[in-house]
Protein backbone atom coordinates (compact mmCIF):
# COMPACT_ATOMS: atom_id res chain seq x y z
CA UNK A 1 0.00 0.00 0.00
CA UNK A 2 1.24 3.67 -0.91
CA UNK A 3 0.82 5.82 1.53
CA UNK A 4 1.10 9.62 2.07
CA UNK A 5 1.66 11.48 5.60
CA UNK A 6 0.33 14.84 4.30
CA UNK A 7 2.02 16.97 7.60
CA UNK A 8 0.87 20.76 8.21
CA UNK A 9 3.27 21.49 11.42
CA UNK A 10 6.01 23.62 11.49
CA UNK A 11 8.97 22.85 14.23
CA UNK A 12 9.28 26.84 15.52
CA UNK A 13 11.06 25.33 18.96
CA UNK A 14 12.34 21.95 20.38
CA UNK A 15 9.07 20.93 21.67
CA UNK A 16 7.45 20.89 18.14
CA UNK A 17 10.52 19.48 16.82
CA UNK A 18 10.57 16.65 19.38
CA UNK A 19 6.74 16.38 18.38
CA UNK A 20 7.20 16.16 14.88
CA UNK A 21 10.92 13.55 15.60
CA UNK A 22 8.21 11.29 17.06
CA UNK A 23 5.78 11.10 14.53
CA UNK A 24 8.40 10.72 12.19
CA UNK A 25 9.67 7.40 14.11
CA UNK A 26 6.23 6.28 15.51
CA UNK A 27 5.30 5.96 11.49
CA UNK A 28 8.54 4.41 10.20
CA UNK A 29 9.79 4.42 6.17
CA UNK A 30 6.53 3.15 4.87
CA UNK A 31 5.29 6.54 4.47
CA UNK A 32 6.02 9.40 2.06
CA UNK A 33 5.85 12.58 3.93
CA UNK A 34 4.67 15.81 2.07
CA UNK A 35 4.83 18.82 4.14
CA UNK A 36 2.73 22.16 3.45
CA UNK A 37 0.22 24.34 4.30
CA UNK A 38 -0.43 26.27 1.02
CA UNK A 39 -1.16 25.24 -2.71
CA UNK A 40 -2.65 21.15 -1.35
CA UNK A 41 -2.98 19.96 -4.63
CA UNK A 42 -0.23 21.42 -6.33
CA UNK A 43 2.16 19.35 -3.21
CA UNK A 44 0.25 16.25 -3.90
CA UNK A 45 -0.67 15.87 -7.43
CA UNK A 46 2.84 14.55 -8.80
CA UNK A 47 2.56 11.59 -6.35
CA UNK A 48 -1.59 11.08 -6.15
CA UNK A 49 -1.89 8.35 -8.59
CA UNK A 50 -0.10 5.64 -6.66
CA UNK A 51 -1.41 6.44 -3.50
CA UNK A 52 -3.84 4.39 -1.96
CA UNK A 53 -3.91 6.67 1.32
CA UNK A 54 -3.35 10.35 2.37
CA UNK A 55 -3.08 10.89 6.25
CA UNK A 56 -3.95 14.80 6.53
CA UNK A 57 -2.52 15.83 9.53
CA UNK A 58 -3.82 18.13 10.54
CA UNK A 59 -6.09 20.71 10.21
CA UNK A 60 -5.84 22.88 12.93
CA UNK A 61 -2.12 23.62 11.89
CA UNK A 62 -3.18 24.26 8.54
CA UNK A 63 -5.61 26.71 9.75
CA UNK A 64 -3.22 28.12 12.42
CA UNK A 65 -0.29 28.61 9.48
CA UNK A 66 -2.09 29.99 6.80
CA UNK A 67 -3.31 32.32 9.33
CA UNK A 68 0.01 33.30 11.23
CA UNK A 69 2.78 32.67 8.47
CA UNK A 70 3.70 35.70 5.97
CA UNK A 71 1.17 37.90 7.82
CA UNK A 72 2.15 41.10 9.93
CA UNK A 73 -1.56 41.17 11.15
CA UNK A 74 -2.00 42.82 14.79
CA UNK A 75 -5.27 40.06 15.49
CA UNK A 76 -6.20 42.82 18.67
CA UNK A 77 -7.48 45.51 16.07
CA UNK A 78 -7.53 43.47 12.89
CA UNK A 79 -9.87 44.31 10.34
CA UNK A 80 -12.89 42.22 10.11
CA UNK A 81 -12.68 42.53 5.78
CA UNK A 82 -9.06 40.69 6.66
CA UNK A 83 -10.05 37.97 8.51
CA UNK A 84 -12.60 37.29 6.09
CA UNK A 85 -10.26 37.20 3.36
CA UNK A 86 -7.92 34.94 5.16
CA UNK A 87 -10.84 32.22 5.96
CA UNK A 88 -12.18 32.25 2.15
CA UNK A 89 -8.67 31.62 1.30
CA UNK A 90 -8.46 28.81 3.86
CA UNK A 91 -12.14 27.46 2.64
CA UNK A 92 -11.14 27.45 -1.37
CA UNK A 93 -7.63 25.93 -0.28
CA UNK A 94 -9.83 23.46 1.64
CA UNK A 95 -12.27 23.07 -0.87
CA UNK A 96 -9.87 23.09 -3.92
CA UNK A 97 -8.10 20.09 -1.83
CA UNK A 98 -11.05 18.09 -0.93
CA UNK A 99 -12.42 18.14 -4.78
CA UNK A 100 -9.07 16.66 -6.37
CA UNK A 101 -8.91 14.16 -4.25
CA UNK A 102 -12.39 12.91 -4.71
CA UNK A 103 -11.57 13.32 -8.00
CA UNK A 104 -8.89 10.43 -7.60
CA UNK A 105 -9.25 6.39 -6.12
CA UNK A 106 -6.93 7.43 -3.15
CA UNK A 107 -8.49 7.62 0.87
CA UNK A 108 -8.32 10.82 3.00
CA UNK A 109 -8.35 11.00 6.43
CA UNK A 110 -7.87 14.60 8.11
CA UNK A 111 -6.97 14.74 11.79
CA UNK A 112 -8.15 17.78 13.57
CA UNK A 113 -8.78 19.01 16.81
CA UNK A 114 -12.31 20.12 18.31
CA UNK A 115 -11.55 23.26 19.70
CA UNK A 116 -15.13 24.49 20.36
CA UNK A 117 -15.93 22.57 23.30
CA UNK A 118 -14.02 24.34 25.62
CA UNK A 119 -14.00 27.90 26.56
CA UNK A 120 -14.21 30.76 24.44
CA UNK A 121 -11.00 32.91 24.35
CA UNK A 122 -10.68 35.93 25.61
CA UNK A 123 -8.41 37.53 22.98
CA UNK A 124 -9.53 37.94 19.35
CA UNK A 125 -7.07 35.91 17.72
CA UNK A 126 -7.80 32.85 19.43
CA UNK A 127 -11.64 33.43 18.46
CA UNK A 128 -10.71 34.06 14.97
CA UNK A 129 -9.01 30.43 15.24
CA UNK A 130 -11.68 28.65 17.16
CA UNK A 131 -14.39 29.76 14.47
CA UNK A 132 -12.31 29.20 11.48
CA UNK A 133 -10.99 25.58 12.50
CA UNK A 134 -14.87 25.51 13.49
CA UNK A 135 -16.41 26.16 10.07
CA UNK A 136 -13.16 24.36 7.97
CA UNK A 137 -14.10 21.17 10.39
CA UNK A 138 -17.79 21.58 8.94
CA UNK A 139 -16.92 21.70 5.76
CA UNK A 140 -14.33 18.36 5.69
CA UNK A 141 -17.27 16.27 7.48
CA UNK A 142 -19.67 17.04 5.29
CA UNK A 143 -17.38 16.14 2.12
CA UNK A 144 -16.62 12.77 3.76
CA UNK A 145 -18.03 9.79 3.84
CA UNK A 146 -16.93 9.26 7.45
CA UNK A 147 -16.40 11.24 10.46
CA UNK A 148 -15.46 10.23 14.01
CA UNK A 149 -14.60 12.10 17.04
CA UNK A 150 -12.20 10.38 19.28
CA UNK A 151 -12.53 10.99 23.09
CA UNK A 152 -9.72 9.15 25.50
CA UNK A 153 -8.94 6.99 22.56
CA UNK A 154 -12.34 5.87 21.84
CA UNK A 155 -13.17 6.71 18.55
CA UNK A 156 -17.17 7.25 18.14
CA UNK A 157 -18.58 7.36 14.56
CA UNK A 158 -20.33 10.23 14.18
CA UNK A 159 -21.39 10.19 10.18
Amino acid sequence: MNKIYFATAIAFDKEMQDRIERHIKRRGNTWKTIEGYKNLVSLVKNDIDDTDAILFDCVTNFVSNYMLMDREIDWDNVDLSIVHEIEDKIEEETTNFLKFIKSKKCDCVFVTNEIGSGLVPDYPLGRYFRDICGRINQLIAKNSDEAYLAISGIKLKIK
